[in-house]
This record gives C-alpha cells, structure tokens and sequence, in this order.
C-alpha cells in the first residue's frame, strides 16, 4: 500500500511504503503570489522526496482577455506582460532548481484559466496538481468562488491545495 501523510508541525509530507513512484509528474500552476509561492515550495519539495519530476506553470491572459477598453491594448503592452511574465517564471524555475534539479516551467496562453490548467496537465500527463487558494470564506467566497474548487472537478488526476 501507497500512503503519504502530512506532518503537521513541518507541514512536510511523511511518505510510508512507497516502494515505487506514487506521482512521477507534478504541475504546479503559479500566478507569483505569496500564496502560489507556498505551494511551489511546497511541491518542490515533494517531487525530491518521491524523486518526481515538476513542471511549473503560468498562464498569460490572452491580448482579447485583456483588453476591456474601448481603444484596445496599446501596442506592445501584451508583449511586456509576456515578457514580465517569462522573467518571473525563469526567476521561480532558477529558485526551484536549487532545491531540486529535475523541474522544467512554460507559460500558456489563454481566456479561461482553469481550461489552460486542464490542458497543461494533460499535456505532461500530471499524476499530480499542487495549487494554492485564495482562502476565500463567506461573502468574498460567494462573490469569487474558488478556483481550487473547480479545478478540483475539471483536473482529472488528484489535486493537492496549500493554503
């Protein structure tokens, strides 16, 4: 039997019997927040101690998604949030691979996040999702749901949430 628990005061998973790979590929979405940060570091570690490999993503909001004004996007913005966006990524890619060498990172571009997320665990066959949650309770919780919710139900392997 396979079996990983949570060590409550390290907040480090405790693997019991594992004699072969429970998650031999991780996904772990980031938008670069404090909470993604979290979750990063929490799948980073992770994936060295089950010797997994982990792939980092980011979704970039496509130019029509960002574009909500009547004049449009000014020419070259969308370029820079690409490029802002591409910076950060190999920032995180560069700190990850300090703890644990086998991690790879892209960006994906879209309108609908959680379609991105799906395809991107699809696409290197995930065994494992490990994202953060707003934490959001009550009336912030009703007004703006919960992606981790979501991608609970869309993701269709197992889905790990660090608060």
């Amino acid at each position: 039997m396979k079996t990983a628990v949570l060590n409550v005061e390290t907040s480090h998973p405790v693997l019991i019997g594992l004699k072969t790979r429970a998650f031999s590929e991780i996904l772990v979405p980031t938008d670069f927040s404090s909470r993604s940060d979290r979750a990063l570091n929490y799948a980073v570690e992770l994936a060295r101690r089950l010797g997994s490999h982990l792939t980092l993503l980011h979704v970039v909001p496509a130019p029509y998604a960002l574009d909500y004004t009547l004049g449009g996007i000014p020419d070259g913005e969308w370029e820079n949030v690409r490029h802002r966006a591409d910076q950060k990524l190999e920032a995180a890619l560069q700190r990850a691979r300090i703890r644990y060498e086998s991690v790879d990172a892209f960006v994906r571009t879209g309108s609908d996040l959680h379609e991105e997320i799906v395809g991107a665990a699809r696409e290197v066959s995930a065994d494992l999702v490990v994202l953060s949650t707003h934490g959001y309770k009550g009336w912030k919780f009703l007004l703006f749901g919960s992606d981790a919710e979501e991608l609970l139900i869309e993701v269709q392997c197992p889905v790990l949430v660090i608060r």
